[in-house]
């Protein structure tokens, strides 16, 4: 009884992992991943070209999830498309959503192709989540409009129309009087073109002379040409580095021509007068005394260089100079002991008070010398008064003489 209870256990344990493995492939084969949470768009399409559940969508022809529901309308189909990795972030501005045809069994898919560039500061942003703004990406619920692409049926419908119209006998006419024409147009043409052969060959014979001649002189002229342009760049180069200096130049050769001119017009004005000339004259007969004088002078120094040469005047000249040299220098000592003691303010005030009292000692004695001048006078006239006054003119005079005193 045990061992029938351990293998019908073991067999119901074997059932229950069948149908645990079972789910999860059949999960696995829908895409569904429960970590990964999904999001949804609906897209509005005119024609589906045949799109069924499960149909296969595509971000930059990456599979990035499937079609869960197709609603068809009177003016419209609207699928809902499932994207099953949540961390995509689709950009909404400028984006195309086609329903296309591919493969040789003509399987459809919808193909998301973005136009612009999604910012770094809008990938960071869910989906799913609450800030989520449909106008920077595609968010969760959002309804967008697609186009239908390439399909098996527009190319069968684009090759029956090309059929029909090459079908329409009056077209097959014109198409074979075209050739017709064409054959006729290329005969003549290639008769054209043996009648211009010879006379090409017959003209070159002609003018192979002529060619030559004109083949060396363009050779002389493109040398001739080349020359003169190198020496024009070289010119111009010149200039372009000369060109302060030559406008400076010229600006200084226009000042100096109306400084000339203006000196011209004084000339011509003073050459006129008579005076003037005799001036010139005299200055002309001054000016060559000057110069014998100078003549003079020059042989007078030339001769005092000659005895300055000499080694005793040599000798004489340095001894004086070391003699005036050591002068200098006890000047020097000199006003550095004398700048020494001015420099002591004890010394200058001392020296102020000097200076004051003899300035008082002056005045002193300029007021002694208008005294004693006074008494001079005063002895004089007292030596000039009669011995024969009378005792009452002798008060009188001595009052007046000490008037003075």
């Amino acid at each position: 009884m045990r061992a029938r209870g351990i293998r019908e256990g073991s067999v119901g344990l074997l059932i229950l992992v069948g149908v645990i493995l079972f789910g999860g492939l059949v999960i696995w084969l829908r895409g569904l991943n429960p970590g990964n949470r999904a999001y949804r768009m609906t897209v509005i399409f005119q024609d589906t070209t045949g799109m069924q559940l499960g149909t296969s969508v595509r971000y930059r022809g990456v599979p990035v999830g499937r079609v869960v529901e197709i609603r068809p309308s009177s003016n419209q189909v609207e699928v809902v498309t499932e994207i099953t990795q949540a961390d995509l972030r689709i950009p909404e501005e400028g984006i195309r959503i086609a329903a296309n045809q591919s493969g040789f069994i003509g399987e459809t898919t919808v193909d998301i192709t973005p136009m612009v560039e999604l910012p770094e500061a809008e990938q960071a942003v869910s989906p799913t989540g609450p800030d989520c703004e449909s106008g920077a990406i595609i968010c969760d619920g959002d309804r967008l409009d697609g186009v239908t692409g390439v399909s098996y049926e527009s190319l069968l419908r684009s090759a029956e129309t090309l059929a029909n119209t090459f079908a329409d006998p009056a077209l097959i006419d014109d198409l074979k009087g075209t050739l017709n024409n064409a054959v006729v147009l290329t005969d003549q043409a290639t008769q054209l073109t043996d009648e211009l052969t010879q006379l090409t060959l017959a003209a070159q014979d002609e003018v192979k002379p002529v060619s030559d001649s004109l083949q060396q002189a363009t050779n002389s002229a493109a040398s001739a040409a080349q020359e003169i342009q190198l020496t024009a760049s070289d010119v111009r180069n010149l200039l372009e580095v000369n060109r302060f200096s030559l406008t400076t130049t010229l600006n200084n050769i226009n000042r100096a021509s109306n400084r000339l001119a203006n000196l011209a017009e004084t000339v011509s004005f003073e050459l006129e007068d008579g005076e003037f000339i005799d001036n010139l004259r005299i200055l002309s007969a001054n000016a060559a005394e000057a110069s014998a004088n100078f003549r003079d002078a020059s042989v007078d120094v030339q001769t005092l260089t000659g005895s300055l040469n000499q080694s005793e005047n040599v000798l004489l000249i340095q001894q004086t100079l070391e003699s005036a040299r050591d002068v200098f220098q006890s000047a020097q000592k000199v006003l550095s002991d004398v700048d020494e003691v001015t420099g002591d303010p004890a010394v200058r005030d001392s020296l102020r008070d000097l200076i004051y009292g003899l300035q008082d000692l002056l005045s002193s004695a300029e007021t002694l010398e208008k005294q004693a001048e006074a008494a001079i006078a005063l002895a004089s006239l007292t030596s000039t008064v009669p011995t024969a006054a009378t005792p009452a003119q002798i008060p009188a005079e001595t009052n007046d003489a000490a008037v003075p005193q």
